[in-house]
């Protein structure tokens, strides 16, 4: 019996959306410091970004960034800012 090789890694491009997004999260290391949060935040954003959530905020509520620093009425404000410099928003 023989195995197959895995499947290759699809990376994404610079200038794709999700990149951005992903990159613009992972700069927020002061406001929610675990790893862990920052991609679940980043992929509810990713739902917003999608029309499958209301709002930013909706999309902070349903990430529920245990390790943030700060209140999410400020989180809020600081990724919106952060999604404008992208070009997300």
């Amino acid at each position: 019996m023989s195995t197959k090789a895995p499947a290759g890694i699809k990376y994404f491009d610079e200038g794709d959306t999700i990149k951005k997004l992903y990159s613009a999260i992972d700069e927020l290391k002061d406001a929610v410091p675990a790893n862990n949060d920052r991609n679940r935040l980043s992929f509810c954003l990713n739902m917003f970004l999608n029309k499958e959530a209301e709002s930013v905020a909706d999309a902070i509520q349903q990430a529920k960034p245990g390790s943030a620093t700060v209140e999410f009425k400020v989180l809020e404000e600081i990724i919106s800012k952060k999604l404008k410099e992208k070009g997300l928003l």
